[in-house]
């Protein structure tokens, strides 16, 4: 009989690309003929790491590949891209890239966490606007300066904020943006992350409707083929309730069994550190109308489809309703700027745009508009420049404070650029939507 120790060397490659590298490890620690000399092949390890865009691990200090695989990515790779939160009313979003480390590392890579940050209305720009990006998190191997012949392979997981926007609305106690590090003495914050399971369990706002998030298993802006970071799976996270003195209504934020709900993760803050009064929990829980129930909740992130291509010129013969789908930016009046994200119905052949941040009129998951791809009408440029546009008829959704009373008006959905859209709401007003095409303004980049 012909042992796997007999196979050749090509042959055993061909079957580690059909394992996990869990799977791949456990292989070759089975015997010490493969264990010494696999355990740190680059021809092993390497194609493990290429799906991150890592083909020379001279970006990690030359650690063999093994290390940054089964340390780094292995555990931490599948936060890498866009979440978004069940907030209630106005979600949030969190990104997560490798970006060199210039701070602590000389330049490794490092996986940060950002927050957007969606300002108000201002009078003085355009709306949308792009958001602004707060880095929170950070993820690497040991800083060289901590570094040991025994830790520095270690990875760590710190908090941190950094941004090339004002951090005024996070500093009370003098510390100077644009950088902060929240460590206590000599040890590093650590935020905690969980990974919460499959679930029906859905948050509701007492006297208001906050609306499913999300709304079952398989939204169109969910991204299924992720998956989450290989660890233990948790309930939803705690709801600590206020002091029934600061309770308006007497009731709060609570758990109903709801719709089935994929699974998730959710970031617990570091503890509060005694010698700073920086609000951390502001960060992914925007504050609203309506928030002040549930400021100290800590949300459920879910993986955001990103979808990132070319937009067509509406007046090309070549346009397609498909080239619509993915994140677009909105002008939401009072409320500001918000994201969502378009999908095509071909089956049905219509249009929809979901909130993946909201409002409290309007929450994050909510349909806020629609188009009927099958009922095409004459419209000129809204801007008044003379392009071609496609119109179609289709119906936007209002409704009072907490979601009360949502109703169905017609609209006219209006693809005026390649990257642009203009919804007319019935005779309320009009709305500009721009594809979200590039990050701005964001540290590290």
């Amino acid at each position: 009989m012909v042992s796997v120790l007999d196979l050749p060397y090509d042959v055993l490659q061909v079957i580690f690309r059909n394992l996990s590298p869990a799977d791949v490890l456990c292989f070759i620690a089975s015997t010490r003929t493969l264990y010494y000399p696999l355990l740190d092949d680059t021809t092993t390890w390497r194609p493990f790491c290429i799906p991150y865009g890592i083909a020379d691990n001279s970006v990690f200090k030359d650690r063999s590949y093994r290390v940054i695989c089964g340390r780094l990515f292995h555990r931490f790779g599948a936060l890498l891209g866009r979440w978004c939160s069940d907030y209630p009313f106005a979600g949030n979003i969190i990104e997560f890239r490798l970006v060199p480390d210039e701070f602590q590392r000389s330049g490794e890579l490092i996986i940060a966490g950002d927050v957007w940050r969606f300002s108000g209305r201002s009078h003085d720009h355009s709306m949308p606007q792009y958001p602004s990006y707060v880095e929170f998190m950070q993820i690497g191997f040991t800083p060289w300066r901590q570094a040991t012949r025994q830790n520095a392979d270690e990875v760590q997981v710190s908090w941190h904020l950094r941004s090339r926007s004002d951090l005024g609305f996070l500093v009370h106690n003098g510390v100077p943006p644009p950088y902060i590090r929240l460590d206590g003495g000599d040890s590093r914050a650590r935020p905690s992350l969980h990974v919460i399971a499959p679930t029906s369990m859905t948050l509701i706002v007492p006297h208001y409707s906050s609306g499913e998030f999300p709304e079952s298993l398989t939204p169109a802006w969910f991204d299924g083929e992720r998956g989450l970071p290989p660890m233990p799976q948790e309930s939803p996270p705690a709801i600590t309730p206020r002091p029934r003195d600061q309770e308006p209504y007497g009731v709060g934020l609570r758990y109903v069994e709801g719709t089935p709900k994929p699974g998730s993760i959710s970031i617990f803050p570091p503890p509060p550190d005694g010698t700073s009064t920086v609000y951390l929990p502001e960060l992914h829980n925007p504050g609203n109308p309506l928030s002040f129930n549930y400021v100290d909740f800590v949300p459920r992130y879910y993986a955001l489809r990103t979808n990132t291509q070319d937009g067509v010129d509406p007046a090309s013969p070549d346009w397609r309703a498909e080239t619509l789908v993915g994140l677009w930016l909105g002008d939401y009046g009072p409320h500001g700027t918000e994201c969502l994200f378009l999908e095509h119905d071909a089956a049905e052949q219509a249009l929809r745009a979901w909130k993946i941040t909201g409002d409290v009129n309007i929450p994050r998951g909510a349909c806020t508009w629609s188009a009927d791809l099958k009922e095409p009408t004459p419209r000129e440029d809204p801007s008044g420049s003379g392009r071609t546009v496609r119109a179609f008829r289709g119906e936007g959704q209002i409704a009072h404070h907490g979601f009360i009373e949502a109703t169905l008006i017609p609209a006219v959905v209006i693809v005026s650029g390649r990257d642009e859209i203009t919804v007319e709401w019935d005779a309320f007003f009009a709305a500009k939507f721009i594809r979200y095409r590039s990050e701005r303004g964001r540290a590290g980049d």
